[in-house]
């Protein structure tokens, strides 16, 4: 009985080192030195941030915006397209009206899903076919558009030509880019939203900034902040802590959304699930996904 007993404990720490050094030899999922994940405290406020280096190109943006034409929904395309992809973050996006159509204009992938342009949101949102990212101030007028066949110099004026806009949903149209609004809190390193204006109630907030670093260099950073706020309160208290604590100038700074479909998801490099940096819901509750992979 004696020698089964040791046998048996030959067995398991035989087994046991296997397994520690399989967990070992297993890749990463992403560079670490692209994606920064940390908690601060600020002020009266506790953030979660994710800081996404994009100088190198390998982090890359994708955005599923509605059901596609063949009936799969949000969850079922980001779970056909990830497999095989190193995510390192899936959150809910912007918001949809009671039927579960996006507010205001809306393109996926090439698609035209709504063709109005909402008044309420300034923000328009461009996420390329090659991963990049770009929000422009609709008030402003003078969106400029990247790629082949693209006049770069011109300013696109979405609001007051109805040229400009059909011109620019073509373009979307044949580049497959993928096209949403959402409320801007940010441009040009300064508050867009104003606080009489604002939504009063109260909910905790997750953001995206645009930026650059304290290096000029470009990051996208994912902000979550478990105090309730209102989205004035809470975008004004990101700004400062993003100029201050994190040396930070932010582009522009969009809402993601943290209500009725609050879905956040970040990956740590291993590729295991970070259970504190999370949203209330699961993926498959998302009608629309913003997602971050690395490659």
């Amino acid at each position: 009985m004696r020698y089964i007993l040791v046998l048996g404990y030959v067995f398991i720490l035989i087994t046991s080192w296997a397994g520690f050094h399989s967990e070992k030899l297993l890749p990463p999922i992403y560079d670490s030195k692209y994606v920064d994940v940390s908690t601060v405290k600020f002020k009266e406020d506790q953030f979660h941030v994710i800081y996404l280096k994009r100088d190198s190109n390998r982090v890359k943006a994708k955005y599923f915006a509605a059901s596609d034409y063949n009936g799969n929904n949000v969850f079922q395309r980001y779970k056909k397209w990830s497999a095989g992809k190193n995510i390192i973050l899936v959150s809910s996006g912007t918001y949809m009206d009671y039927d579960g159509v996006p507010v205001g204009l809306t393109i996926d992938n090439g698609v035209m899903v709504n063709k109005n342009l909402a008044k309420i949101f300034d923000a328009l949102v461009v996420v390329y076919a090659n991963g990049g990212i770009t929000v422009t101030n609709l008030k402003d007028g003078d969106l400029k558009l990247k790629g082949n066949g693209a006049d770069t110099a011109k300013k696109y004026d979405l609001r007051k030509s109805a040229w400009d806009l059909q011109a620019f949903t073509k373009w979307s149209e044949s580049h497959e880019a993928t096209v949403f609004q959402t409320h801007l809190l940010v441009y040009k390193n300064k508050l867009t939203i104003s606080f009489m204006n604002a939504n009063p109630a109260v909910n905790p907030r997750r953001f995206l900034a645009i930026g650059k670093d304290r290096n000029g260099k470009g990051v996208h950073a994912i902000i979550q902040s478990t105090a309730y706020t209102t989205l004035y309160d809470g975008a004004k208290r990101t700004l400062d802590f993003l100029n201050q604590m994190k040396g930070m100038e932010v582009v522009s700074m969009i809402n993601l959304d943290t209500g009725d479909q609050d879905v956040f998801k970040f990956f740590e490099k291993d590729g295991t699930v970070n259970k504190t940096i999370k949203g209330a819901r699961e993926l498959d509750a998302a009608v629309n996904l913003l997602t971050y992979y690395f490659q």
